[in-house]
């Protein structure tokens, strides 16, 4: 049980903290953070904070077969920011963003569910036999 512990704590990490750090990463180095300097920007770190809790609930949705989770998480985004959208450079930062929080997400949560699946305890399959979902059917 330990080690799920672990393995579990690694794939939060890197889901968080270590995809905020990449997105960082790929908005300094496509320019996209300068291109968006001269927009005002709040006080706080709300985009970072925002992409934590995207990827944790499209983790979610991965492990419990629900890909609705998904759209409804980009239509939240969306609708949110749908009057920044007519800046494009907002709408390439925007876009960016989402798709790797989507793409890492999927990576992570993939390599997390393999192995827990194949070396630990399996967490998918007690989480799909606790919510009542039949596997393949989500």
């Amino acid at each position: 049980m330990g080690c799920a512990f672990l393995y579990t704590a690694v794939a939060l990490i890197l889901l968080t903290w270590v995809g905020n750090l990449i997105c960082r990463g790929i908005f300094h180095l496509s320019g996209l953070k300068d291109s968006i300097a001269h927009l005002s920007t709040p006080a706080h770190n709300a985009g970072r904070w925002i992409g934590v809790f995207e990827r944790l609930i499209l983790a979610t949705g991965i492990i419990v077969h629900s890909w609705e989770i998904l759209a409804a998480v980009i239509a939240l985004k969306t609708v949110a920011r749908f009057k920044d959208m007519d800046e494009r450079n907002f709408a390439e930062y925007f876009l960016v963003g989402s798709l790797f929080s989507i793409l890492w997400t999927m990576l992570v949560t993939s390599a997390w569910i393999a192995y827990d699946h194949n070396a630990g305890i399996d967490l998918r399959k007690h989480t799909e036999q606790w919510l009542g979902i039949q596997a393949g059917k989500g």
